[in-house]
């Protein structure tokens, strides 16, 4: 039996607190902040994206009156203009491919691009059709005409926005579900029959920000994450609105293996 000195319980209790929440079924497999002007695309996690064609614009803060976001960038527009992500996850959800997944952007439209519409997702890797996810042009509202429909609602593209969008694609005969969160609520619900490995379901890489008919106007962007899983709304809540931190992967671990040195190291006193 071991037994513990007063000193160390609180930690073991916090340590046990920690331990009790469940498992996210998803984890942080990219994410890019965009700090460093001479590597655009470098990574915090994961991979670095490829720039093709023209490479976005660097800008130490971006303000939107109200907000200021540190290292942000400006996408180019265009057919040839992109980033390119890419996808290590391989298949899940039942599928080859992969087919529960999550994107988080920060962003907000330049004046000139609020009546041009702005791609944020292409999951065809030659960029040969329309991108599959967009702000629209003439009122954004946010998705795709099919499957997905619009929002009922508009974004606020006039400010810096945490866009969350949460992927759950299934097979023929199931409900799939793409969710859209604006600054850590749900905004809209999209629904669709089946797509399990078709459209939604992603390949060796992503584009973001293109388009194959120069849809994509320019976005600022302050950063962009993404995920190996359908997060939760309680998870996507936990991430906050614009321009908070992403939590990398294992600093939970690393805590719990912090307070429990410590507690040890109380108890040998």
């Amino acid at each position: 039996m071991i037994s513990l000195s007063r000193s160390a319980l609180p930690f073991f209790a916090l340590a046990s607190t920690l331990l009790s929440v469940p498992v996210h079924a998803a984890t942080l497999v990219g994410s890019w902040n965009f700090s460093n002007p001479a590597n655009i695309g470098q990574a915090t996690v994961g991979s670095n994206l490829t720039v093709v064609g023209a490479a976005p614009t660097y800008s130490a803060t971006q303000s939107d009156g109200t907000t200021t976001l540190s290292g942000t960038i400006a996408t180019v527009g265009g057919t040839a203009n992109r980033l390119v992500m890419l996808n290590t996850v391989g298949g899940n959800g039942g599928g080859a491919f992969t087919n529960e997944y999550s994107f988080l952007f920060d962003i907000y439209s330049p004046l000139a691009s609020r009546s041009s519409w702005r791609a944020l997702i292409q999951t065809n890797t030659a960029n040969s059709n329309d991108a599959d996810y967009f702000i629209r042009n003439s009122d954004d509202r946010i998705g795709i005409s099919s499957p997905l429909g619009y929002s009922t609602n508009p974004i606020n593209d006039s400010v810096w926005t945490r866009l969350m969008l949460t992927f759950d694609i299934n097979a023929a005969g199931n409900t799939s579900f793409v969710r859209a969160y604006v600054n850590g609520s749900l905004f809209h619900t999209h629904s669709f029959s089946g797509g399990l490995d078709g459209t939604y379901g992603l390949e060796s890489s992503v584009i973001l920000f293109g388009d194959n008919n120069n849809e994509n106007a320019s976005l600022n962007v302050g950063a962009v994450a993404y995920w190996d899983g359908t997060l939760s709304a309680s998870e996507v809540s936990s991430l906050g609105t614009v321009g908070t931190a992403i939590p990398e992967p294992g600093r939970a671990a690393t805590l719990l293996s912090g307070l429990a040195a410590l507690a040890i190291r109380r108890r040998r006193r």
